[in-house]
């Protein structure tokens, strides 16, 4: 996860109607088989809060072979995105994978 992500200004260039992607979120497939990755994610915070972003960019899902990346772009507001502590992807099957934002 990158905020403030240098690719945003490409990404308002190349694309109009997409201001302010500040978030890049980085996926790739550690495993061993294809997975479809869709486009969307969701944000925990301590307090059992929850936020789920489906406005990323790519909008559609990304299917990636075993070591393959993509990268999934939003605009996200710094003080929404320091309140939360935990950001889950999912694949086309509906599982979860969790990964902390931040060092506690």
């Amino acid at each position: 996860m990158i905020m403030n992500t240098a690719v945003e200004d490409v990404i308002a260039f190349k694309c109009c109607s997409l201001p302010d992607q500040n978030l890049e979120i980085q996926v790739r497939n550690t495993g061993n088989r294809p997975v479809m990755v869709p486009g969307y994610f969701k944000l925990d915070a301590k307090s059992g809060e929850s936020l789920r972003i489906d406005h990323a960019y790519p909008p559609w899902g990304q299917t990636l072979e075993p070591g393959d990346s993509v990268a999934f772009y939003c605009s996200m507001d710094e003080r929404v995105w320091e309140k939360y502590r935990t950001l889950t992807i999912f694949d086309g099957d509906g599982n979860g994978y969790s990964v902390p934002i931040r060092a506690e």
